[in-house]
Formats: structure tokens, sequence, C-alpha cells
């Protein structure tokens, strides 16, 4: 249950802000105590509505987590080869993933889309042709 980075964040932000009610609207950790704000964690209503994170301590945030009112995320913005661009948007609904959109040539553009229903991939559609649309289609 603890080994995700993740879900450790998670908590201790969860922590934080209800027993220091009196934090702003953001909260930063410097998670490796080199004097840097690593992790931003935005506060809309009480709750968490945004995490943004530099996870491999190069002044550049990585990876992005929106949340639903609910608490699940809805959306994960991802830099996966830490070049300084994102390049991968995974989508969810009621916590549970349904598509996967990457730029696997980096691009700037998306060319990969995995649908995805209860965990299992159901379907690929690339872009092969750069045109920003799928033209191939396969499904599980």
């Amino acid at each position: 249950m603890w080994r995700s980075p993740r879900t450790v964040l998670l908590v201790c932000f969860l922590l934080l802000y209800t027993y220091c009610p009196s934090f702003a609207d953001v909260i930063t950790m410097d998670t490796n105590a080199d004097g840097k704000p690593d992790s931003w964690t935005y506060i809309e209503n009480g709750r968490i509505a945004r995490q943004e994170i530099d996870v491999d301590f190069d002044g550049r945030i990585d990876s992005v987590f929106i949340y639903e009112s609910s608490g699940q995320v809805r959306e994960e913005i991802l830099d996966t080869n830490y070049d300084g661009k994102m390049d991968n948007w995974r989508l969810y609904e009621n916590g549970e993933l349904v598509v996967d959109s990457v730029d696997s040539n980096m691009d700037g553009m998306v060319d990969l889309w995995i649908h995805v229903v209860k965990g299992k991939i159901m379907q690929i559609e690339k872009d092969t042709n750069g045109d920003g649309r799928p033209d191939t289609t396969t499904g599980y």
C-alpha cells in the first residue's frame, strides 16, 4: 500500500492540510532536502485539486495529477523521458484509467491512444502519418 511515492506524498499532503488549516492554497515540499521545492499541491475548496512533481529534481515539473472533487485522479500528465516536454496524458473515470495518450516519437503530438476498460486494453490506435489523427486501429 505504501510502496508508491505518489501515495506517500498524497497522504502527507492530506495530513498536513487536515492538521494545519492555516496553510495557503499551495503546499510545497522539498522531498530530497536540497533546499528547493520539488512538489506543489494546490488546494481548492478544502481538497487537493492538483499536484505537480519534479520527479528527477532538475527544476522542471515531470508529473501533474489533476483530481476530481471526490479525491480520485481525473488526469495524469507526464514527462516520461525527463526532457522537459510532457509526452503522456492519462484520463481516468471513477478512478480507472480509460485512455492513455502517448507522444511515442517525441515530436510534440500524440500518436498513440490506448483505450482501457476495467483494467484491460480494448483498443490501440496509432497515427502513423503524423497528422494527429489515428489511422490504424487494433482491437483486443
